[in-house]
C-alpha cells in the first residue's frame, strides 16, 4: 500500500484498515486567517500577444482550413518577431503534437481515456494511420478518466498562463466544462462520475468521439447508474441524442449511463485543477458551479469514529505490533501511535443501484461536526461492527452496497488524508470567505485532530519497491502540491512545506527522476529548505527532452511496445546500476502477516530461477527480479498510462500485440507547462499558435 489507499480491501480489524501512513502529532500553533492570504499559483489571466493585431489564434497544432477562400494552418508564431517560425524548438514542437493528438484522439466527450487499435501500430505509422476510424479498437481506461480529464486541465491553465492567447483560453475552458460535466452528469452536487457513457445495443460499429458500450441494459454492473434528463446537461455529446451512426446511413440511438464509485485518486483531479482555473475564468456561473461541486463534496463527508481504543487490549497490541516493528520509518519526534485512542475518518457515501432510492441529492447545509457513524473498541460487537464496516468499504467486484462507502479520509492516522482534508477546508474558505470552513480548518482540523502533525508522517510507512503502489504518491504530492499554492505565509504553510521536503522529497521521490513532482517541488518549497532543487530541477530537464515514443521516434506517440529487459540493462545512465531485495525486503512484500487471524495485503516477488536478465538469487532459494537504482529515462521505461504515476525502476516489458494501445500524452504536457509558466525553461518563449494564411484554398 502507498501513503493513501484508492479504498480499503476486505479487512477487519482496526490496523488493517489504517493504511500506509501512521500517526504524527507534534505540536505547532496556526494563525487564524492563514487559508487567505495567498494568491493562488496562476493569480490573473495573462495578456493576449495577439491583441490588436491581424492573426487570430488557435489551438490544434499544424490543424488547417479553408476560411474565406484562403488555405490557413495553425502554426507557431513569434510576435516579437512578428514572423512564424520556420524551426519550432524540439521540444516545444513534440508539446504540441501531443497536444493536438490528444485533443483530436485521446479526449472522447471532452474526457480522458487510452486509444486502442485493432490491430498491430508499428512507431512509424503515420497519424493518418494511427488516427483512422478503420484502425481504432476502442477505449481503455475509462476508469480512471476522471483524474487524467483533471490533471489534462491543468496543462491546459498552465498552458493558458503560459501563452496568453485565446485559442488557449477557449481550450482550457472548455476541459473545464467537461469537467464538471463529471459532477452534473450525477444529479447529485459534489459527485463525481469516473466517466458517462453511451450504451448501444450489441453489435453497433463503434464510434471515436465519445464512450461507449455495445451491451444489454440488463448486464450492466451495480455501479452504473443512468443519466437522468441528460438533455438538460449542457455540452453532452450530440450522439447521445441523435445515436451513433450505423455503418449503413443510419444511426443506432442508445441510453446515457455514468460509472460511480469514485475514489479518492479520481477527485484528485478537479481538486487539483480547479483552484488553479478559478481565477483565469470569465464565465461566473461556471466558477460558481466549481464552488458548488468542491464545496458540496466536503461537506457531503460523513464523519466515522473509532472510540476507546485503549480499552481494547488486544486493539493496543495489533497497534502497536503492526506500526511499531521495523518496517514503520518514523522521525525520532513522530508520536507513538498507542497513545490514539479515537480514530476519526470522513468518508463519502456510495451511489449505487442498491443506495440509489434514499441517497441524499441535495447538497448538505453544513459540515460533519460530530460522528455519524461509531465503533466502540470497548464494545462485545466491535469485531462484528468492524466485518460491517469493512463489507461496506470494500473495493472488489462490482458488489453495490446500500451502506456503501467510495472512499475515505482517515485524517488523525494517514498523512496523505490529513494533506487532503486540510487542502479541502482550505480550497472552500478561499473559494467562499464561509466562516465555517475556516472553523472546520482551524478548530477540528487543526485543533482536535491535528491534522498537520498527522502529515508529516506521510511517508512513514512504505512497502519496499518492489511491491510498492506508486499510484500512492502521484495521489498524496499532487494535491499537497495544489494546498500549498493556496497558503499564506503561516505555520501551518512551514509545516505543509516539511512535508514536501521531508517526507516527499527525502523519504520517498528524491530517485524517482519524475518530471512532474520534480515541476511541483521546485516550485514550491523555498531554495533554503529544498535540500534537492538543482537536481530536481536538472533531472525534470532531461526527463522532458528524453520523453517520446517508444516506438523509435521521439516524435511519436507512446505505445505499449515491448522492451527487451537485456537491452534496457545495456542501456542504464552512467551512476544507475541494478540493486536486488534483501531478505528483509522480500518478507516485507510477501509476509505481511495477519491482523486478528485476517491475512493483510502481500505480494510475492519471487520465482522459480529461470536465467532471465538482471536476475537476483535470495536466500530462499529462488529468485526476483533487480531493479533500477533510479528512475530510468523516459525512453527506457515501460509503457503508462501516466508515467508519473507509475513505477520508474521496473527493466523491460513484453506485450501480447505491439502498439495496441496509446497514452493520452498528458505526462509530457502537464510538466512542461509547469516548468514554461515557472520559467524553468525559456526555449520558445512568448511563442503561440496563431492561423498562418498558406494561400488561396485548393
Amino acid at each position: 500500500m502507498g501513503p493513501l489507499n484508492k479504498g480499503l480491501p476486505m479487512r477487519t480489524s482496526v490496523v488493517a484498515w489504517l493504511g500506509a501512513s501512521a500517526v504524527g502529532l507534534l505540536g505547532l500553533g496556526c494563525e487564524q486567517d492563514e487559508a487567505r492570504e495567498l494568491v493562488p499559483t496562476i493569480a490573473r489571466a495573462p495578456a493576449d500577444p495577439l491583441a490588436g493585431s491581424e492573426l487570430a489564434s488557435c489551438a490544434v497544432y499544424l490543424e488547417e482550413r479553408c476560411q474565406a477562400g484562403r488555405l490557413e494552418r495553425c502554426a507557431l508564431y513569434a510576435p516579437q518577431a512578428g514572423e512564424f517560425v520556420a524551426q519550432p524548438d524540439p521540444l516545444l514542437r513534440r508539446v504540441l503534437l501531443y497536444d493536438r493528438w490528444y485533443d483530436l484522439y485521446m479526449s472522447p466527450n471532452g474526457l480522458t481515456a487510452e486509444r486502442t487499435f485493432n490491430r498491430a501500430m508499428p512507431g512509424d505509422a503515420p497519424e493518418e494511420e494511427w488516427g483512422a476510424l478503420d484502425s481504432f479498437g476502442g477505449y481503455a481506461g475509462e476508469g480512471d478518466a476522471a483524474i487524467w480529464t483533471g490533471t489534462a486541465l491543468v496543462a491546459d491553465a498552465f498552458r493558458y498562463a503560459a501563452t496568453g492567447t485565446e485559442a488557449d483560453y477557449q481550450r482550457m475552458e472548455d476541459k473545464t466544462r467537461a469537467m464538471l460535466r463529471d459532477f452534473e452528469v450525477t444529479g447529485v452536487p459534489g459527485y463525481l462520475a469516473r466517466f458517462h457513457f453511451l450504451v448501444v445495443p450489441p453489435g453497433t460499429p463503434l464510434a471515436d468521439r465519445i464512450m461507449m458500450r455495445a451491451v444489454d441494459v440488463a448486464a450492466m454492473g451495480g455501479r452504473d447508474l443512468p443519466v437522468e434528463a441528460p438533455e438538460a446537461i449542457a455540452g453532452l455529446p450530440a450522439e447521445y441524442a441523435t445515436g451513433v451512426p450505423d455503418g449503413a446511413g443510419g444511426t443506432v440511438p442508445g441510453e446515457v449511463w455514468w460509472h460511480g464509485h469514485p475514489s479518492i485518486d479520481q477527485y484528485t483531479g478537479p481538486m487539483t485543477a480547479f483552484p488553479l482555473v478559478y481565477n483565469l475564468l470569465r464565465d461566473e456561473e461556471l466558477k460558481a458551479a466549481i464552488v458548488q461541486h468542491m464545496t458540496c463534496y466536503l461537506k457531503r463527508l460523513r464523519r466515522l469514529e473509532v472510540r476507546n481504543l485503549h480499552d481494547n487490549p488486544e486493539v493496543l497490541a495489533e497497534l502497536t505490533g503492526f506500526f511499531a516493528g521495523a518496517d514503520a520509518n518514523f522521525d525520532a519526534d513522530d508520536i507513538d501511535l498507542t497513545q490514539l485512542d479515537t480514530l476519526v475518518a470522513y468518508y463519502l457515501p456510495d451511489l449505487n443501484r442498491e443506495s440509489a432510492a434514499g441517497f441524499d441529492r441535495t447538497c448538505p447545509e453544513d459540515l460533519a461536526w460530530t460522528a455519524t457513524r461509531v465503533l466502540d473498541a470497548s464494545s462485545q460487537t466491535f469485531m462484528t461492527d468492524m466485518l460491517d464496516l469493512a463489507g461496506d468499504i470494500s473495493t472488489t467486484g462490482d458488489t453495490p452496497m446500500p451502506n456503501g462507502i467510495a472512499h475515505f479520509y482517515i485524517v488523525n492516522v494517514r498523512g496523505g488524508d490529513a494533506s487532503h482534508m486540510i487542502h479541502l477546508a482550505a480550497m472552500a474558505y478561499y473559494f467562499t470567505g464561509d466562516e465555517r470552513y475556516r472553523r472546520f480548518l482551524h478548530e477540528e482540523l487543526i485543533g482536535r485532530l491535528r491534522a498537520p502533525e498527522v502529515a508529516l508522517t506521510m511517508m512513514a510507512f512504505r512497502l519496499p519497491d518492489w511491491c510498492f503502489r506508486y499510484y500512492g504518491d502521484h495521489i498524496t504530492y499532487n494535491t499537497h502540491w495544489q494546498l500549498l499554492t493556496l497558503l499564506g505565509d503561516s505555520p501551518l504553510r512551514d509545516t505543509m512545506l516539511r512535508v514536501m521536503e521531508e517526507e516527499a522529497w527525502q523519504k520517498a521521490l528524491s530517485n524517482h527522476k519524475s518530471a512532474k513532482f520534480n515541476a511541483m517541488y521546485a516550485s514550491t518549497v523555498p531554495a533554503g529548505l529544498a535540500t534537492g532543487r538543482d537536481q530536481a530541477l536538472a533531472e525534470l530537464m532531461a526527463q522532458l527532452q528524453d520523453f517520446g515514443g517508444n516506438g523509435g521516434s521521439l516524435d511519436a506517440p507512446r505505445r505499449t511496445y515491448s522492451r527487451d529487459r537485456q537491452a534496457i540493462i545495456d542501456a542504464l545512465p552512467a551512476g544507475n546500476t541494478l540493486r536486488c531485495p534483501s531478505e528483509d525486503e522480500r518478507r516485507r512484500c510477501e509476509e505481511a502477516g495477519d491482523i486478528f487471524g485476517v491475512p493483510l495485503e502481500s505480494e510475492d516477488i519471487s520465482y522459480a530461477c529461470d536465467g532471465r536478465p538482471g536476475e537476483c538469487q535470495l536466500e530462499t532459494g529462488e529468485c526476483a527480479d533487480a531493479l533500477a537504482s533510479e528512475g530510468l529515462p523516459p525512453s527506457l521505461r515501460r509503457y503508462a498510462d501516466f508515467m508519473w504515476q507509475r513505477g520508474p525502476f521496473e527493466l523491460g516489458e513484453g506485450v501480447a500485440v505491439e502498439g495496441q494501445k496509446q497514452s493520452p500524452g498528458t505526462d509530457l504536457s502537464e510538466p512542461y507547462w509547469m516548468s514554461r509558466y515557472y520559467r524553468f525553461l525559456t526555449e520558445g518563449e512568448g511563442q503561440v499558435l496563431a492561423w498562418q494564411d498558406l494561400g488561396a484554398c485548393p
